[in-house]
């Protein structure tokens, strides 16, 4: 009940014009209480996640906005790309409920994550200010639970919501690894380093403790496209010659790499596992067996990748909009058989639809082609922009957090989350606020003496 009293009270405040507290609570509830609440304690009846609560507030704010703002759902170009995504979704919600038969409530708990979209309404009819204050707030948020991830780690202790945990060794010390981060870390890491909001010995010591943070769990693949992102980064703050010439060099340096790289995977086991994959040989399979694949191998998320995806092509009247938005937990995925995926800890079964390895998989599997053409494209646009407007500190930053969240999205769920994609939304319209002050015409003013 408390938990519907703060939505009532967040949306409250949005109606008083404290707007930038109702959407640090919209965040709190958004990221499971600043991954501080579990998901055990928000559940009430319907509502089962802290995403419900969140959708609720944006719901609320939305509907008042629409009655009150004039020209609410004015169109630009990337309404109309949100309206675009908006009509597939709704025929995959069409195309779930009468022809796959799913109910109500499972539709809706897997399609609640792209509803978050929407929010770019209410990000759009804030002041500047406003929305530069709610990323502040957010990065400080982001900056004290990160202290909290990292206690973890000294202390061997769980704090933040409980989630896998293994060990890592590291000059011959066993570290934990709690894959528990917070859910703002990237995004206000690439912030701290590139464009900090505090200055001075808070600078460092904020960008300390979130690269730290970043860093703790030892994620290879996060580690890895992090360096390629700061070195990015760096060559484009580069003299114009000098930035060809480091961006010539490496990919000059990325050609041979890959180059190298593909040459031994073509000789390699793995791409004999996935030419058995390819063919349904997959007791076959010599590296792995494949009920050992939640090894997380990249392996793995491949073999993931390609069964989901020959089972559409396979089934081609599923090929445009998906098998349906079929949760986990539905009867409708026991009806599947698909060989590659996570163990469940209860049944011990394989995952046929979830795969928190790669953010593909599940995607092409629940939108189909059309689906993710049309997500995908949202995206991308946001990605083009921000290369476009790199030169404005905020465009720099979130390009940045793109090319990030691209690389890791074949290595986690990244990319289907609303975390991912709302503060880039914040800061497009902090880059269009900007540009329209900057395109006001001058006052003239007149001398009456």
């Amino acid at each position: 009940m408390i938990f519907i009293i703060l939505v009532i009270f967040a949306i409250g405040l949005y109606i008083r014009d404290y707007k930038v507290p109702a959407l640090v609570i919209f965040f709190f509830f958004l990221t499971s209480g600043f991954n501080l609440i579990p998901e055990e304690l928000m559940k009430i009846k319907v509502i089962s996640k802290g995403n419900d609560y969140a959708f609720l507030i944006l719901t609320g704010i939305i509907i008042i906005d629409s009655v009150y703002v004039k020209n609410y759902l004015k169109r630009d170009r990337f309404f109309g790309l949100l309206f675009a995504f908006g009509v597939v979704i709704l025929a995959c919600i069409v195309w779930s409920k009468w022809k796959v038969g799913l109910s109500w409530s499972e539709i809706i708990r897997v399609s609640r994550y792209q509803f978050f979209w929407i929010a770019y309404f209410v990000f759009r009819n804030m002041e500047k200010a406003q929305l530069e204050r709610l990323l502040k707030y957010l990065f400080n948020i982001t900056v004290i639970i990160s202290v909290l991830y990292l206690t973890q780690i000294v202390f061997n202790q769980t704090i933040l919501n409980k989630t896998y945990i293994s060990r890592t060794e590291l000059l011959g010390i066993r570290i934990p690894r709690y894959y528990n981060q917070p859910d703002l870390i990237q995004f206000c890491t690439l912030m701290a380093i590139f464009h900090n909001p505090h200055k001075g010995m808070w600078r460092i010591v904020t960008t300390f403790l979130l690269v730290m943070a970043l860093l703790g769990a030892f994620h290879r693949s996060l580690m890895g496209f992090f360096t390629l992102t700061l070195l990015v980064g760096f060559i484009l703050k580069l003299p114009q010659i000098r930035k060809i010439q480091a961006l010539s060099l490496l990919a000059i340096v990325l050609f041979i790499g890959i180059f190298y790289a593909g040459s031994n995977f073509m000789n390699s086991r793995t791409f004999k596992d996935l030419q058995y994959i390819r063919n349904g040989l997959y007791a076959e399979v010599e590296e792995l067996e494949v009920t050992d694949f939640q090894n997380s191998t990249f392996t793995f998320r491949i073999a993931v990748l390609y069964e989901r995806n020959q089972y559409l092509w396979d089934y081609p009247q599923n090929l445009l909009l998906g098998i349906g938005l079929i949760p986990e937990d539905s009867r409708k995925a026991s009806t599947f058989d698909f060989k590659v995926g996570l163990l469940d800890d209860i049944t011990g079964e394989t995952t046929q639809i979830d795969c928190g390895d790669i953010s593909y998989s599940s995607m092409i599997l629940r939108l189909g082609y059309l689906g993710s053409a049309m997500y995908l494209t949202l995206l991308i646009y946001l990605t083009v922009f921000f290369y476009k407007k790199h030169n404005n500190k905020y465009g720099f930053v979130t390009f940045l957090f793109w090319i990030m969240s691209f690389g890791v999205s074949f290595f986690s769920s990244n990319l289907l989350l609303p975390a991912t994609y709302l503060l880039p939304l914040i800061t497009y319209c902090i880059i269009k606020k900007t540009e329209q002050e900057n395109n006001l015409p001058d006052v003239i003013t007149f001398n009456t003496q």
